[in-house]
């Protein structure tokens, strides 16, 4: 979420921006049932394993990913030691978030259910992917271009040059002397300039070329952060969030330097008035009933630590392992 980044980075004043008190009052999410032994054995495990913030980021992955239908594969989160207002999404299915964000979420589940399910949202549209082909596809044709414009500036170049070289000589085998001399050194000099002035548009043509790539390589990433935010608020009030946990991720984001403006993300009031807008266009109660129904036709999603205890990997519904899978199967 920017600036939550794609790499997005690239994760884009607003101080304190609450809710108009104008808006209803949101209904609950529907009562969940009791859970079953199998499901407060699971919890009740990783609770006591998992450093805090990773069990509330397992918790968050488990109900985002059953009430979205996103647990057919296993998800990845780590979290990033230095002290930013930040997280990403990269690879095939990693999630990264900074201990400055985690830090200033704390206490405020629905705010960090908005920010990883905005981070889902990024691997589930497949704007990595897209990102980096429409990237390099990008930088290929504007390559293309420049090389163009600059054969033809060289071509001219060298056509004055020689131009000039050769009109230099024919006047001072013509004239002679003195005079066929300087008719000569202005005709090459004529050429010369002729050279340094093609260098210069040839690097103005480079730079124009590469401010170009800026320009839609930016618009091509907030378009992915709307769509990035709009995805994230379905899946964290599917999953029974709060829906104005992302107000909240967004005011804090506002107090980071240069939110108020369009980076290579939206400017965060822009984003603040969008989610205001899905808030009224989808109900949050028909969303989180939609979600619990989901989550009540399915069991808790394992976990497994990486060996170096950076990352933690919440495992597919198919489970953790292909050969437990093998023994359910077709037994040991």
């Amino acid at each position: 979420m920017p600036q939550f980044k794609t790499r997005l980075a690239l994760i884009s004043s607003l101080c304190a921006l609450l809710l108009p008190t104008g808006l209803p009052v949101q209904a609950k999410p529907a009562q969940q049932t009791r859970p079953s032994p199998t499901t407060t054995t699971i919890y009740q495990r990783a609770k006591e394993q998992l450093p805090p913030d990773l069990y509330a980021l397992y918790r968050v992955i488990d109900r985002v990913a059953r009430s979205n239908g996103l647990d057919s594969n296993p998800w990845r989160v780590g979290i990033a030691s230095q002290y930013e207002i930040n997280a990403f999404a990269t690879e095939v299915n990693l999630i990264a978030l900074y201990n400055g964000l985690l830090d200033q979420l704390a206490g405020d589940s629905s705010a960090l259910a908005c920010v990883v399910s905005h981070e889902m949202g990024h691997h589930a549209k497949r704007h990595i992917a897209m990102g980096q082909a429409q990237k390099a596809a990008l930088i290929a044709q504007i390559k293309e271009e420049t090389h163009r414009e600059v054969l033809a500036e060289q071509q001219d170049a060298k056509t004055d040059a020689t131009a000039a070289s050769v009109g230099g000589s024919v006047v001072q085998r013509v004239i002679g002397g003195t005079l066929g001399n300087i008719g000569g050194n202005i005709l090459g000099n004529q050429g010369r300039r002729r050279m340094a002035d093609s260098q210069k548009r040839i690097d103005e043509i480079v730079a124009t070329k590469t401010k170009e790539l800026e320009q839609r390589l930016a618009e091509q990433v907030r378009k992915q952060e709307f769509e990035a935010d709009e995805t994230g608020y379905l899946y964290s009030v599917r999953a029974g969030f709060e829906p104005e946990g992302c107000l909240r991720a967004m005011q804090v984001l506002a107090r980071t330097p240069g939110a108020e403006f369009d980076t290579d993300h939206p400017a965060v009031p822009k984003r603040i008035e969008a989610f205001k807008a899905l808030m009224a266009k989808y109900p949050p109660q028909t969303l989180a009933q939609e979600g619990q129904a989901r989550i009540s036709a399915t069991q808790p999603l394992t976990y497994d630590v990486s060996k170096d205890g950076q990352t933690l990997r919440i495992n597919s519904r198919h489970g953790g392992s292909a050969a437990q899978d093998i023994d359910r199967k077709f037994g040991q």
